[in-house]
């Protein structure tokens, strides 16, 4: 919330009492200490102001601070790297050019709009660089401007690029939170009223971009631990730290990653805030300590798998993973689907084996059923039967017998499971120990199913 007091020569506190706000602080922050600017923090002072709101912390600045000229200048060294003038700038400092130099020098300039626009009629050819940099200058804080508002990964993917650096919109300037005030609006407000609509929207949202994850990213993220400002920064320095030193993992990958490793900075239940410059809107998730103790006993695991389903979709088996531990969602349908991917002509069949005897072991581990026994016996009745099969000349129905219970558990038809497993026992006159605890509930004891139906390979009569 942002709230205008009379504070000293401070004229404006800003408290971090959603996720828009508690950004917009980390940005503003990082913008002030930039440029040296003296801000207090409230939680720091003894004397409060006013008309604060007590439980939150905030940033008591003057507004005067606040300027589009230091803003430009701020997001130009920040988003250094996406500068397009600023790497012209760096060619230009030679004192020779190569062809190579050249061509490029004028592929940088087209590719802004802006800078075609400023050179139209101009190229480079190496002699003419002192027209270049002379007209970079003159125009610094425009190019600075369309350059950082239309970059898909900069401005543009975190707000509407036509309201930066404005005031009194009467809708938010933020993706998914902004209305077209040209269309018809009265359908946003109760029983049709436009009046009753309400919407906040405030300058300081422009500094959101800085606060945001990693912007070399498609799906970039702010951690909103609203605790205190100190909590605020230092937990998103650290976080954007380490996904930039997580390398060859996608986006969400990288972020379940991170959240393994993040105890030193996270250690209590906390919400995510992700944006994709795939979606037009924001998205949260909130990430439990419960769940996150659970996702870091998951770091010893090896979980790697990937399968390519179709053109639109793999599955990655530890990406899947991750984010159902997070969502406290179990592996049921993680584990069939590994059932079922032993059967494919390509598969690694060993491989595929011991990844689904590890998911169901984590599984029931989540579950906090006590039949790790009785999984124990599941796989090694699972193994002994795969052997007794063979010394029988029938190993043929091994695959036969381990599809019809997949299917049979695909389908959720656990008396079909039942009477396979049983009809399997007879023929190899066998008794499973395990079934007894599968017959009493058999939604619940599922994983046994599934430790049994995982351990049916054709192995060898001679192995242990």
């Amino acid at each position: 919330m942002k709230t205008k007091i009379d504070y000293f020569d401070y004229d404006t506190l800003l408290q971090p009492t959603d996720w828009r706000f508690a950004a917009a602080v980390v940005g503003l922050c990082k913008y002030f200490d930039y440029f040296g600017i003296v801000y207090k923090v409230l939680y720091d002072v003894e004397e409060k102001p006013d008309n604060y709101i007590h439980g939150f912390d905030g940033i008591i600045y003057k507004s005067e601070d606040i300027t589009e000229e230091k803003y430009l200048e701020f997001a130009e060294n920040y988003f250094e790297k996406y500068m397009t003038h600023k790497n012209i700038l760096n060619i230009l400092e030679s004192q020779e050019f190569s062809e190579e130099k050249i061509k490029l020098v004028n592929d940088l300039v087209k590719s802004k709009t802006v800078l075609k626009g400023l050179f139209d009629k101009i190229k480079f050819d190496g002699t003419n660089k002192d027209i270049f940099i002379s007209t970079i200058e003159e125009n610094r804080a425009e190019i600075i401007k369309n350059i950082f508002k239309n970059g898909n990964n900069l401005y543009k993917n975190y707000c509407n690029e036509r309201l930066i650096f404005t005031e009194d919109n009467s809708t938010c300037r933020l993706r998914g939170y902004n209305v077209d005030k040209d269309r018809k609006t009265s359908n946003l407000g109760f029983c049709f009223s436009k009046e009753s609509f309400e919407s906040n929207d405030i300058l300081e949202f422009d500094f959101i971009p800085f606060a945001f994850s990693n912007s070399d990213m498609r799906e970039t993220y702010f951690v909103n631990n609203n605790f205190s400002v100190k909590s605020l920064t230092q937990t998103n320095y650290a976080f954007s730290n380490q996904l930039s030193n997580t390398e060859n993992k996608d986006d969400k990958n990288k972020l379940m990653l991170v959240l393994q490793n993040s105890k030193d900075y996270i250690s209590y239940d906390v919400e995510i805030i992700s944006k994709s410059q795939d979606k037009a809107y924001y998205e949260t998730f909130f990430v439990r300590l419960e769940r996150l103790k659970k996702l870091r006993e998951l770091s010893g695991k090896s979980l790697n798998f990937v399968k390519k389903i179709n053109d639109d979709y793999w599955f990655n088996l530890e990406k899947e993973v991750y984010m159902r531990c997070l969502n406290n969602v179990l592996l049921d349908d993680v584990i069939l689907m590994m059932l079922k991917f032993y059967f494919d002509d390509n598969a690694g069949k060993g491989y595929i084996k011991s990844r689904t005897d590890m998911l169901i072991d984590i599984n029931v581990s989540w579950k906090g059923n006590e039949i790790m026994d009785e999984i124990k016996s599941a796989k090694s009745c699972g193994f002994l039967t795969s052997k007794k099969l063979i010394e029988m000349k029938s190993s043929n129905k091994i695959n036969s017998y381990k599809q019809k219970i997949i299917s049979a558990l695909c389908a959720h038809d656990y008396d079909r499971a039942k009477e396979i497993i049983l009809s399997l026992s007879a023929y190899v006159g066998m008794e499973f120990s395990f079934f007894y605890t599968f017959l009493e509930n058999a939604e619940e004891n599922k994983d046994l199913a599934f430790a049994f139906a995982s351990a049916l390979i054709e192995v060898s009569s001679k192995n242990n």
